[in-house]
């Protein structure tokens, strides 16, 4: 249910156990480098994890109000 959830609320993002811990998500179609958006963003927590692609979702709306990303719904 939990992945479900993220895919509703982040979509375009794949979202992944890290390895020694934490949660890790990745873009499923790269932005270009210069585009001021990240690719991957992490954290410690769900919770913490939800508030940084929060962060990127608010970041991508005001780079890029007019022309759509890969990957935005």
């Amino acid at each position: 249910m939990m992945a479900v959830t993220a895919a509703r609320r982040f979509p375009g993002w794949d979202i992944v156990d890290g390895a020694g811990g934490g949660y890790i998500a990745v873009r499923k179609v790269r932005v270009p480098e210069t585009s001021g958006l990240s690719n991957v963003r992490c954290g410690a927590t769900l919770p913490e994890l939800y508030e940084h692609l929060e962060e990127e979702m608010h970041r991508q709306e005001r780079e890029s109000p007019a022309r759509k990303l890969p990957g935005a719904a």
